[in-house]
């Protein structure tokens, strides 16, 4: 079963889309399932599509020369995996996996492609949504390039909470990737990510659980997000 349009056009690639428009996108697409861990595609494999996460959670990664693997974005439902080589690429730029059992919609290149080509009015709304989507990675770049990792963390923290505790009683999230995953994410290593984990503990603005953070000040932790 496919996603209703309403759905599709939370995306900002399609965000600017009819409901005939989208229905040309959802009637070239196919439904995959991915297990826990299992790869969905890797870097250096040729392109054949992008995705679009409807249900689970993906990362995308890179390895560097010695065999380490830096995580670059974690991917969250009715959010586009893969897009990036879509238009000049002829392989992929980075890999992906499955971070937890995921239901992803593919759309394959080559019939994108030809939509794209055959309806300008579709191409200049999808050039629409690409620029809002650059925009996006420019301010997630921004975020973890412009701050400490104690900041980084918080500013981590506080998506999530907003994320998993809005409209709901509550101040207690739940980290569903693994402390090494979330290091590699904020752009440093475990050891200070433990280090941050403890500094926001110490300084009274949340308590660590094991998984669960329970944020115990949630108008001081927004605070240290923005500091400059």
């Amino acid at each position: 079963m496919k996603p209703d349009h309403d759905t599709i056009r939370q995306i900002p690639l399609f965000s600017e889309l009819s409901t005939d428009e989208l229905r040309k996108f959802t009637q070239i697409s196919q439904l995959k399932k991915f297990s826990k861990k299992e790869l969905i595609f890797s870097e250096g494999a040729p392109y054949l599509g992008f995705y679009i996460l409807l249900k689970g959670a993906v990362r995308i990664f890179k390895l560097t020369p010695d065999g380490r693997d830096i995580t670059i974005q974690i991917v969250e439902p009715f959010n586009l995996v893969g897009e990036i080589p879509l238009f000049d690429g002829k392989t992929y730029d980075s890999s992906c996996e499955a971070i937890e059992d995921s239901t992803l919609l593919f759309i394959p290149k080559e019939r994108f492609l030809q939509l794209f080509v055959k309806n300008p009015k579709i191409s200049l709304k999808i050039l629409q949504g690409f620029a809002k989507r650059l925009k996006e990675l420019t301010q997630q770049i921004e975020k973890l390039t412009s701050k400490d990792v104690p900041q980084r963390l918080a500013t981590y923290l506080i998506e999530e909470y907003e994320k998993q505790c809005h409209g709901k009683e509550g101040n207690e999230i739940i980290l569903n990737i693994s402390r090494s995953m979330l290091a590699s994410y904020l752009g440093t290593v475990i050891e200070t990510l433990s280090r941050a984990l403890r500094k926001l503990q110490d300084d009274g603005l949340i308590e660590v659980k094991g998984k669960k953070i329970v944020i115990l000040n949630l108008e001081k932790l927004k605070n240290l997000a923005l500091s400059k």
